[in-house]
């Protein structure tokens, strides 16, 4: 059980990180008309962050937090990056569930509209995740 938990990290980092890169490309593909590539591109990244969620809370419920170990200077700036992350993160969900549905039920003016807060929230919690994890498992581990 102990060496699945020391991998679930480097594997929560992988599914944050693809799920950014889907959502940058699922961008890029409506703004050159391609509806169906950016409808696909959503649905991978809200389903990789949606397993990267499931795999994150069962990974701290089973081997709790990691703490910060770099110096107190760094600490400071670690705890801004990390709140920063955790409430955009706790914004990010019910934004991502909102754009959806507006989506699937073709409501496309409105889905526009929240989409273009819900994008870049999504790309700076995905950096920001990667960020936390390269801090406490690699930088200061």
């Amino acid at each position: 059980m102990e060496q699945i938990l020391s991998v679930m990290p480097a594997i929560n980092a992988v599914l944050i990180s693809t799920s950014g890169l889907f959502i940058i490309g699922g961008v890029v593909a409506i703004k050159r008309g391609q509806r169906e590539r950016h409808q696909k591109a959503m649905l991978i990244a809200t389903s990789l962050a949606t397993l990267f969620f499931i795999l994150y809370v069962t990974r701290l419920a089973l081997g709790g937090m990691t703490p910060f170990q770099g110096p107190p200077a760094v600490k400071m700036i670690y705890l801004f990056i990390l709140a920063s992350h955790v409430l955009l993160a706790t914004v990010q969900a019910p934004m991502t569930l909102v754009t959806l549905w507006r989506a699937m039920r073709g409501n496309w003016s409105d889905h526009r509209r929240i989409a273009r807060f819900t994008y870049p929230i999504w790309i700076y919690v995905s950096f920001t995740g990667v960020l936390v994890f390269g801090l406490l498992h690699y930088r200061y581990a």
